[in-house]
């Protein structure tokens, strides 16, 4: 059997970005960047007013005085919205408010409340330090700022601060799209009445959640039975997608059709089995375009299966690079004993504490749902390690934000 590192290898040398297309901004949250987004206008677009005051020179107010003020007669009043004004007069003040062009020639701006005025002319008692009160054009970020780079997801920050430049639309990458599949005479659909001999099916749709979680679109071909032509007819189906799932493909007896199924429809199988916990069973094959896992069909061994194979997976097409998510670093709060020989994923609930992260080892799919409240991950154990100890430092996979 193929080393995990191997088999991820081998499935991304193949795969491309996908293409990209132009989206409104306003319509582009979650989307990965295809092309850098850089700020149109700087921003501000233009010197403003910090406060509502008066605007004026500096150097006209020199002389001043506290027994002999200088007069400033005060022209017309600038709004936040309004167009530039023609430049400052010399010996002249105008009234101006909290986000306005300030004018050519002006310098600084006085508080309203700092303010000494005489019917329609501005006293200055004291003289007035050049640049008070004032943003400068550009002061928060120049003209052609990056703000995304290629891959940068598109957060509401990000989007925010695209539209306050100017920018109205974005390149990104097609969302990729994935077919799920279950297979099984065993499955009954959510809420069906209990049978003896049959179990309800949960891992379809979890992961038909978590592809979205991921960005994808997802096309959910159900629950089939188990025959080759059933299965055979859903995977042609499934074909039209980037990336098509089938859970429980990793048997091998006279019930398991996914290999003949796959051959049905034409695939090139590129490995089945990899060294790694779980995974032993993993069928990786190419249909065309379409990239077809084969994961166990036990939802605590798909769940880690589609971390490790199908998300690395997603992130290439969606033009993220390195494919693989970067691993952080955490002590183990509990010990473990490992299968040698194998890379070995183990779901870990994840808290932070002074020192780093703690990685507590979760056992069953109860603990690892009751895990996601905190923060979850994958410990990453290589295959040359039997047991890790209370307080080593491990490899973590994050899953959920943390």
């Amino acid at each position: 059997m193929l080393h995990y590192q191997d088999a991820i290898t081998r499935i991304l040398q193949g795969i491309t970005p996908l293409p990209s297309e132009t989206l409104s901004l306003t319509r582009a949250h979650g989307r990965r960047v295809a092309t850098p987004l850089l700020a149109a206008y700087p921003l501000p677009p233009f010197d403003q007013s910090m406060v509502d005051g008066y605007a004026l020179r500096s150097q006209d107010t020199r002389a001043a005085m506290p027994d002999r003020p200088v007069r400033l007669p005060i022209g017309q009043t600038l709004t936040a919205g309004a167009g530039l004004a023609p430049p400052l007069a010399p010996r002249q003040a105008i009234r101006i408010m909290t986000g306005a062009p300030v004018p050519a020639g002006a310098n600084t701006v006085i508080k309203l409340e700092d303010s000494d005025v005489d019917g329609s002319t501005l006293l200055l008692r004291q003289p007035v330090a050049r640049g008070l009160f004032i943003q400068q054009r550009g002061a928060e970020m120049r003209q052609r700022t990056v703000l995304a780079r290629q891959g940068d997801p598109l957060t509401p920050q990000r989007l925010g601060v695209a539209l306050a430049t100017g920018l109205a639309q974005v390149e990104v990458w097609r969302r990729p799209r994935v077919a799920l599949v279950a297979p099984g005479d065993e499955l009954l659909p959510p809420g069906a009445p209990w049978q003896p001999g049959k179990k309800w099916c949960s891992n379809l749709y979890a992961l038909e959640q978590r592809a979205h979680a991921l960005g994808c679109d997802s096309m959910n071909l159900g629950i089939v039975p188990d025959t080759l032509v059933s299965l055979s007819t859903q995977l042609r189906h499934g074909l039209e997608n980037d990336v098509l799932v089938i859970l429980g493909a990793s048997g091998r007896g006279d019930h398991d059709f996914a290999a003949r199924a796959m051959a049905e429809i034409g695939a090139e199988v590129l490995f089945r089995g990899v060294a790694a916990n779980p995974g032993r069973g993993v069928t990786v094959a190419r249909a065309g375009k379409t990239l077809i896992v084969g994961l166990p069909g036990t939802p605590w061994a798909a769940f880690v299966g589609f971390e490790v194979f199908v998300w690395p997976i997603v992130r290439a097409l969606g033009g993220q690079r390195p494919a693989l998510p970067t691993r952080q670093t955490a002590r183990l709060a509990a010990p473990v004993s490992i299968r040698p020989g194998v890379t070995s994923f183990i779901p870990a609930r994840l808290q932070q504490q002074d020192t780093g992260w703690l990685a507590a080892p979760v056992e069953h799919m109860l603990a690892l749902a009751q895990a996601e409240a905190t923060g979850l991950g994958l410990i990453v154990v290589p295959p040359q390690r039997r047991r890790l100890a209370a307080g080593s430092s491990v490899r973590l996979q994050p899953i959920t934000p943390w």
